[in-house]
């Protein structure tokens, strides 16, 4: 495939003016919670994390998924074992990650008095809850986006990201506040 950026323009540039205008509600999202977030401030601190966790994980499973369709080790197939054994490698990894970053968060937030009235687990458990949910929708994102940009003649390394961090943006505060409300927070 030879790259011409006039092709990555015109098939770029419609995705990422949606992905600003999506993004755009999602900061309204914030906004609209502003007094919750400052009453709970390792809430704020945690929102980054998030988002950017649930991310960067579904852009480097786009970008393998990409890798393996471009080069044939992943066949365009939603039973295709490599593509599978990435998805599930990924979620642990999600798991993994929300855990360790919910202890230091808390931490960070102690260290601050920034803590509020909630204990470890509580709050580990809700960063864990929102991660894996959100690395679990993510994946299932980012494996559609590859396989519908490789058979559509798009190139999925141009496509995955711009909806992955998108979509995972806008999840990852919908999916805090529906678990906070879960916890009766």
């Amino acid at each position: 495939m030879i790259y011409n950026w006039k092709k990555i323009v015109k098939t770029g540039l419609p995705l990422l003016t949606i992905a600003v205008i999506v993004e755009t509600f999602a900061g309204q999202i914030l906004q609209g919670n502003e007094d919750f977030l400052i009453a709970l401030p390792i809430f704020l601190i945690s929102i980054p994390v998030i988002n950017s966790v649930g991310g960067n994980i579904g852009s480097i499973l786009g970008a393998r998924l990409a890798s393996g369709l471009h080069v044939g080790y992943i066949t365009h197939s939603f039973k295709d074992k490599e593509m599978h054994d990435n998805v599930i490698i990924s979620i642990l990894i999600g798991f993994i990650s929300y855990f360790v970053l919910g202890i230091i968060i808390y931490l960070v937030a102690l260290l601050g008095n920034n803590v509020s009235d909630i204990d470890l687990i509580e709050f580990v458990a809700i960063i864990v809850l929102t991660g894996g949910l959100l690395v679990f929708v993510i994946a299932i994102v980012s494996v559609l986006t590859a396989f519908i940009s490789f058979k559509r003649g798009l190139d999925p390394d141009d496509m995955v990201a711009p909806v992955v961090t998108t979509v995972g943006d806008i999840l990852g505060i919908g999916f805090l506040f529906l678990i906070l409300g879960a916890f009766g927070i």
